[in-house]
């Protein structure tokens, strides 16, 4: 009889009933560990190729029928958007479309704030830039947050509580990032469409989270929009927000402890 190559446990199937690992039959080759390796990473085999598709077409039931418990066929939400905004960082870095849409998120913000646009600020901003490049990645994750916030607030009178919203926005959230994923080619083969790279991206926002509330809470187009609106422009300011009072309790606290040591 065969025996689990781990536990040496009789086997009567295709997994162990003492250990839990596979039967094994064959070595090692090296497709087997490039298999392995991808596994590893992102575990495409448990939902992640039927999630994609689904949230493509599907934003609104997806997540009910992960909320409601039918959770087997999808990818964990959280997982999901970890996975697709690395990606999604390494292509907007790579192809340098990450600089051209600071320089566009960096111009929008002068125009509102009536600042006339100078090279020492620009300089300081491309520090910046630089130093949370190996960050971006995690900065989608931080939005998520806020976002739930926002839409629990907007969708308070509804069942969902706001854990169930942090889910709802990170499956949405990491959709966009795998939208934008492929819209990256399109920008590199026509780079004067650059241009519109951040009014762009918010409005694909806007026009897919409009979609997912629709056809999640069963509303019409004009309201979706409406708290779709409220919910990006809202949650990306309370991000803001707290990034910058973080920053400011991080600085005093290291001036306080430079103080202290100095004495």
């Amino acid at each position: 009889m065969e025996q689990c190559k781990n536990c040496e446990a009789v086997l009567h199937g295709s997994f162990c009933s003492a250990c839990g690992q596979q039967a094994i039959a064959e070595r090692l080759t090296v497709r087997h560990m490039l298999g392995e390796f991808i596994q590893a990473i992102t575990n495409l085999e448990r939902g992640f190729w039927y999630t994609a598709r689904r949230l493509m077409s599907e934003p609104g039931p997806v997540v009910r029928e992960y909320l409601e418990g039918r959770r087997r066929r999808f990818y964990h939400p959280v997982r999901y958007l970890f996975v697709l905004a690395t990606l999604a960082t390494v292509a907007m870095v790579w192809s340098g479309l990450f600089e051209q849409q600071q320089d566009q998120i960096i111009s929008v913000q002068e125009q509102a704030m009536g600042i006339e646009p100078s090279e020492r600020s620009r300089l300081s901003q491309q520090m910046v830039q630089e130093k949370i490049k190996p960050y971006l990645h995690l900065i989608s994750l931080l939005t998520v947050p806020f976002l739930g916030l926002l839409s629990f607030r907007l969708f308070r009178k509804r069942a969902y509580n706001y854990a169930e919203h942090l889910a709802i926005n990170a499956y949405w959230t990491a959709q966009l990032s795998l939208i934008g994923l492929i819209m990256v080619p399109i920008f590199i083969i026509f780079p004067k469409a650059t241009g519109i790279l951040f009014p762009s991206s918010i409005l694909l926002s806007i026009i897919y989270y409009t979609f997912g509330f629709r056809q999640l809470f069963g509303i019409g187009y004009g309201r979706a929009a409406w708290k779709s609106f409220l919910t990006q422009v809202f949650g990306f300011m309370l991000m803001y927000i707290g990034i910058t009072l973080i920053a400011f309790v991080g600085v005093i606290i290291y001036m306080l402890a430079s103080t202290i040591f100095a004495n």
